[in-house]
This record gives C-alpha cells, structure tokens and sequence, in this order.
C-alpha cells in the first residue's frame, strides 16, 4: 500500500487540483478503513460494492492528470481474494508494478491457529502468497448433535438449535467459498480444485448433506428452494441456504454465473 499511497496521497495535488486532491482523500480514506478493519481492528467488511476515483499524476492526461476508476467489493464475510483482486487491479492501473497480498495476519479473525499455521506451510511448500477463503474449521467446530433424532426435552432442543447456529457461522467462509466457484476463472482453477475436493468432502464427512446435484444446481443458476433443499435435513438445508444466499450476492455483484 505503500507505493500507492504515495500516488495518490491529497497532498500530491494539492497545490494545482485541490478538487482532485480531494477526491483521492476520500477515497484512499475508505480503501484505507476497510484494510484496517481486518488489519487491525479484525472486524470483516459488510457488504458494499464501492465505485472510487484516483487522480494520479500523468504528462499525457489533460492537464497533467489521468482518472483511474476502481471498485472495491467486499461481501460481509471472508473476501480477501476478492478485495485482493480488485486492489491488485488498481495497483496495474496506477502503474504500480507488484501484486498486492495479505499479510499472515490479516483476517486472523476467521481463521483457527492451525490453518494460520497450514497457510505457512503452504506457503513455504508451494510459494503461494495467500490461501484460499475456502478453509474449514477444525473437525470440533462442526457438533454432530444437531445430525442425531431431535430430543423431547425442550432444553435439549435449544441446546441443539445454538449448536447449529454456531457451526454454520463458524463455516460460513467455507459456504461462500463454496458459492464463489460459479464465478471462478481459469487462473483460479487450483482454487476450485480445493473446494471440490478438500472443503466440500469435508463438510460432507462431518453430517452436512451438501449433494454434488445440489452444489452445481446452484452453480448454474438455481434459485429455487423449495427444488434445492428436497430431501435435506434441517441442519444441511441451512447449510445450502448459506451457499445460497453467497451465490445471490456475488450474482447481484458480478451478474449471473457464467456458464
């Protein structure tokens, strides 16, 4: 951030586009605000899509000047790669020659130590900059209560009723991760290849009945629930409308999934 910061920083056009200058304060304010939300703060970002300007400096712009038009996404959950890809995609506009990447610590909020310490691993083993939003939690974070015959005992049914709850918000990186597939590029192939493979299989084992028919349904544009959660459980058809309701935003973000 360092090097577009000093791109766009006010004070840059202060002395001859004071209007300017102050566009590109607001908005490195907010593109600011949202990487020290999950930074420093370790909040994540509500959902917003955000259309941002940048003035930076240019011989061949009209009066010196050039417009750099930039969106930034965030969904309300663990969008790292998203954010990561339209920052990165500011960073070429603005001629800055480097990827933009997360440091280990960003997003530690979503995340257990043990896939902190797996992304090092990866990133050790496989040089990659950043894992994928698509991380499970630890076996225990998903309780097998909720997948036995629903008790009698109205205590036991609330019991059951949090444990679900709980489980589905801890894994709710994993269901948009899962949703985002739809969207994914050919560059994003290992990506997908992860969620297939590893995230889903694994929900699977733990009881969520997340069927391959229904998870592609959804991929094509699906959006019916009543056809969608036939034959679920009521714990894995929460789980499905958690996929469900990533697949509508990113839908409302970037338009039907491409097929």
């Amino acid at each position: 951030m360092t090097a577009l910061v000093r791109l766009v920083h006010p004070d840059v056009l202060a002395a001859t586009h004071p209007e300017l200058s102050r566009v590109n304060a607001d908005a490195l304010a907010h593109v600011q605000g949202t990487l020290d939300g999950v930074q420093k703060s370790k909040q994540l970002p509500g959902a917003k899509v955000r259309r941002l300007r940048f003035y930076v400096r240019d011989a061949d712009g009209a009066s010196g000047v050039r417009e750099v038009p930039f969106v930034l996404r965030t969904t309300g959950g663990d969008c790292r790669n998203v954010v990561a890809r339209d920052l990165g995609s500011l960073f070429a506009a603005v001629g800055i020659e480097r990827r933009f990447t997360w440091g280990e610590m960003d997003w530690s909020t979503t995340r257990t130590d043990e896939e902190v310490e797996e992304e090092r691993r990866r990133r050790r083993d496989h040089g990659e900059t950043s894992r994928s939003s698509a991380s499970v939690e630890d076996e225990d974070a998903v309780p097998h209560a909720y997948r036995d015959p629903m008790p009698s005992n109205p205590s036991m049914r609330k019991k059951q009723t949090m444990d679900v709850h709980q489980a589905l918000k801890q894994l709710d990186s994993a269901f948009e991760a899962i949703a985002a597939c739809a969207w994914l590029t050919e560059e994003d192939a290992e990506r997908k290849k992860i969620v297939q493979f590893e995230v889903i299989p694994h929900l699977v084992s733990q009881g969520w009945m997340l069927k391959g028919e229904t998870i592609e349904a959804i991929w094509r544009g699906e959006r019916d629930e009543t056809a969608l959660l036939d034959g679920l459980d009521g714990g894995s058809s929460l789980a499905v409308l958690a996929v469900l309701r990533h697949a509508k935003n990113f839908e409302r973000m970037y338009g039907a999934p491409p097929t």
